[in-house]
């Protein structure tokens, strides 16, 4: 603990001890709180209280108020708990009575709810130890606890489900239990089982419902005995809740049974959790059924009859989707039996909202069906492709069904739907005999793309399922033929759309597919011929900001494509592609007026930077100096972040290169080395990156300045080995550069006051020396309201408040 925080604390506590005090606000007391769970992580408890009997004075003396406040009772019980933890920490404040005063009294347990809520909490605290836990015995408070299991307040019951489940699962991590403790521990635990049992065959819904929980929260880490205890006690009750009401205890029973099927308890034959699963599948409706089953599905060592059944439900709205197209081969049914009746899933369908939802979770959950391997249940991939298929051609009026003919009204136009069944259509690329489907899919997304109706995140959608089938099957001649004579005409026709946010989407999916297929021999000239990169150069001036970006990075991607083709020349001035598009992007961070196109340049660059050897951009090094000075001198410190990354780009490579500059020489001399490492450094100095350095360094923007301070300390360490033989004299400084430098942090002073060669001509050498990078970089790491946020000064708000007159109230928070 800090010296001026122990000092103020005794205040605090007689502050809090003090009836006639104004309460400080839960917040306040929340803070404090959290201060004192990370003390006793770094400190133990014994000391704490120790080093200041100040806390075991509040402690007591809050007891024993005739009236305490409810949020004081509350915080003091917490406080005792979090001391408590601490075995040493637990003997002291149980030799002063204090743990039985306040844990032991049940007349707590019937106040306030935020006192009850207190005391759970401590006592959760505390249960760290096995004295903690006799401490709970001998007082007898399983039985308080239970009861307040079944509390009105939510926030009550909830804890104790809490401390309940911790009790049930102690040993686990704990010693050997000493003497007869253990004993003692399993008639608790038969107990709880007990009250388990009681609980469920009550029919009382919270009960139930807090009792399904708690088991869920214990059966994941409790011993297997436990597991069995507990198990005995649910698995009665549970199949009778099934067939009274399923409905409404659904989810919990749900929960309960997928935790129940990750122990042990799932490969027993007298668990029957198999079984109730089963059960569950066929008695609920099918949009609780379907989440279940999916549940089921990604289970390890699951039955095989279960998962046949579990598929069954996932995909049986599909199947009826199917089955009323008009599209529907011979003998393509998806499935050959079903689970849940079909007069359910079909009155579901009849109306349109329920119809939307069930299609929507059938569809989300059949992509990853397709990843099950399952020999028995009669699945072709071609009927689920069909299906989808079908569901995608009905929203856009492609397919006409047969009967009913409600569900092509439910579906036409429903965007809800489209999103998941083309993000279906995409994850099935991957699945085996997908293949035989290309032409199909393509088909249905092209109509898609086409469609003037088509919603803009629709259209997102569909390109990102045309990129995953693409990069699975672009080994096809007929892919790229689709690509050259259906995809890039649209393509054209939506980076011209109205909406900007095609236009964007249209941007982004032409870029992913520039990235993943440049290496491609059949990519480069498809796009080249197409007309697309006038577009993207007429893009550069959209009216959206988000536009004009996403076209600065598509145009990025694609120099890479239109490097030395000498077909890509401008007719007007016979510059190269490359050397007109850096030349437009260098204007763009220079005068426009957003800040999203001026990142997209500057990260254009650092990437052109990095992967220089496959550009033949001329002067590109003119360019790239304009980016650095215009993107350095950015007042949106996204732009400076990224100019400073491309600086980092470029020290890296010089100076790998002055390291390895003779490769056939087994040694390479001291003298030659540190002649290369002066070389690197002047030319670096010549780009002026030093400047952007040590402007970066005392940014107004945090983050700016923790990014220069961290290359420039790794910059240092590579200096400073070589110091001694570096020529660095001369260098001369932009006299502000240097006025930053040293006259924020008084370093002059350190300098001599009067240095000239550090006004004028400074050694870098000697500048990074002076400069405590390191203790900048700490100071630069910490949030801007630490000040505000520490533990000092919330003990100063809590007295301040102390101290605050009514007519002269603030909220310090």
């Amino acid at each position: 603990m800090e010296r001026e925080c122990a000092e103020l604390l005794p205040s605090v506590c007689a502050v809090l001890a003090d009836s006639k005090e104004s309460v400080p606000d839960d917040t306040c007391l929340e803070k404090l709180l959290d201060w004192f769970r990370e003390l006793t992580g770094k400190v133990p408890g014994l000391s704490l209280l120790q080093q200041n009997p100040c806390l075991t004075d509040l402690i007591s003396s809050v007891h024993k108020l005739s009236d305490p406040d409810p949020s004081i009772l509350s915080f003091i019980s917490r406080l005792a708990g979090l001391l408590a933890a601490s075995e040493d920490a637990f003997y002291c404040l149980e030799q002063q009575s204090i743990l039985t005063e306040l844990f032991g009294n049940r007349e707590l347990t019937e106040t306030d709810a935020t006192v009850r809520c207190g005391w759970i909490h401590g006592l959760l605290s505390m249960l760290q130890h096995w004295p903690a836990m006799k401490f709970i015995l001998k007082h007898e408070l399983i039985a308080v606890i239970l009861k307040l299991q079944r509390d009105s307040s939510l926030f009550v019951a909830s804890a104790a489900n809490q401390l309940l489940a911790h009790i049930l699962t102690f040993p686990k991590h704990q010693e050997a239990s000493p003497g007869s403790m253990y004993s003692e521990w399993t008639e608790c635990v038969k107990e709880i089982a007990r009250h388990v049992e009681d609980s469920l065959e009550s029919g009382i819904p919270q009960h139930v419902q807090q009792s399904l929980k708690l088991v869920t929260l214990a059966l994941g880490n409790c011993q297997p005995v436990v597991m069995e205890m507990l198990w005995q006690k649910v698995g009665g009750p549970m199949e009778s809740l099934l067939e009274k009401d399923p409905t409404n205890m659904a989810q919990r029973l749900m929960e309960l049974l997928l935790t129940a099927s990750r122990t042990p308890l799932f490969n027993s034959a007298d668990s029957k959790i198999v079984t109730v699963m089963s059960l569950m599948l066929c008695s609920l409706t099918p949009t609780l059924a379907i989440p279940l089953a999916s549940g089921i599905l990604k289970l390890e060592n699951c039955p095989e009859s279960l998962r046949i059944k579990a598929q069954r439900v996932v995909l049986h709205p599909m199947d009826c989707i199917l089955n009323t197209t008009d599209q529907q081969p011979q003998n393509a049914g998806l499935l050959d039996e079903f689970v849940c009746k079909e007069s359910v899933i079909e009155d579901q369908l009849s109306r349109k909202a329920s119809c939307i939802s069930l299609l929507c979770l059938s569809l989300s959950h059949a992509g990853e069906l397709a990843d099950v391997p399952s020999v028995s249940v009669e699945l072709t991939s071609g009927s689920l492709f069909n299906s989808v298929l079908a569901v995608l051609q009905l929203c856009i009026g492609v397919a006409v069904p047969t009967t009913p003919a409600y569900i092509c009204r439910h579906l036409i136009g429903c965007v809800r739907v489209q999103r998941f069944a083309v993000d279906t259509l995409g994850s099935l690329s991957k699945q085996t005999g997908s293949t035989d489907f290309v032409e199909q899919v393509f088909n249905i997304l092209l109509e898609y793309l086409i469609n003037p109706d088509t919603e803009s995140s629709v259209l997102k959608k569909v390109m990102q399922a045309i990129l995953q089938w693409f990069s699975h099957h672009s080994d096809l001649p007929r892919v790229w033929h689709s690509l050259n004579q259906d995809l890039f005409p649209v393509l054209k026709k939506r980076l011209c759309d109205v909406r900007w946010e095609v236009r964007d989407s249209a941007l982004e999916f032409l870029t992913q597919l520039t990235l993943n297929f440049q290496g491609k021999t059949e990519f480069p000239p498809i796009l080249l011929s197409s007309g697309i990169l006038k577009l993207l150069l007429d893009l550069l001036s959209d009216s959206e900001s988000y536009v004009r970006a996403s076209a600065v990075t598509a145009l990025g991607q694609t120099a890479y494509i239109t490097n030395n083709n000498e077909e890509n020349l401008n007719s007007e001035s016979g510059t190269s592609v490359q050397e007109d598009v850096a030349s437009r992007l260098v204007d763009i961070l220079a005068q426009d007026t957003e800040g999203f196109p001026r990142r997209a340049v500057v990260k254009v660059f650092a990437d052109w930077l990095k992967q220089r050897s496959r550009l033949t951009i001329q002067n590109f090094e003119e360019s790239a100096a304009s980016v650095l000075k215009y993107g350095s001198n950015d007042l949106d410190w996204e732009v400076k972040i990224h100019s400073l990354e491309m600086a980092e780009v470029y020290i890296n490579q010089t100076l790998s290169k002055s390291i390895s500059a003779c490769p056939y020489a087994v040694v390479q001399s001291t003298n030659s080395k540190n002649e290369t490492l002066t070389e690197s450094l002047q030319k670096l100095f010549n780009l002026k990156i030093f400047e952007v350095l040590l402007a970066g360094l005392y940014d107004c923007d945090r983050p700016v300045a923790q990014k220069a301070c961290t290359i420039l300390i790794s910059l240092k360490q590579v200096i400073l080995e070589d110091r001694e033989a570096l020529n660095l004299k001369g260098l001369t400084w932009a006299p502000d550069i240097l006025s930053k430098c040293f006259s924020k942090h008084s370093k002059m002073a350190v300098c001599g006051g009067t240095n000239s060669s550090l006004q004028a001509g400074g050694d870098l050498v000697e500048i990074l020396s002076i400069l405590d990078l390191e203790t900048m970089q700490q100071a630069l790491e910490r949030s801007s309201d630490y000040i505000e946020n520490s533990p000092r000064s919330l003990l100063q708000d809590i007295l301040a408040a102390t101290e605050t007159t009514e007519d002269n109230a603030i909220d310090c928070y």
